[in-house]
């Protein structure tokens, strides 16, 4: 059986934040990016992740 890990919303934002400070980006701007087909190669590589969280956070705006 899996292991369950648990995090809290602060921590996930927190990742989120992370990862678009690493690209220099804010979410709006991402989004934008991401509707526009205009992500570079680092940008895409971390799509999966950007929904992962959003999915977690209940959110609706996805990348996809």
């Amino acid at each position: 059986m899996a292991p369950v890990i648990e995090v809290t919303r602060e921590e996930l934002v927190a990742r989120r934040d992370a990862i678009l400070a690493r690209l220099g980006l804010t979410l709006e701007e991402y989004l934008r990016r991401a509707a526009e087909s205009e992500l570079s190669g680092e940008e895409w590589d971390v799509r999966d992740d950007l929904d992962s969280i959003a999915f977690l956070l209940n959110e609706q705006q996805f990348v996809d």
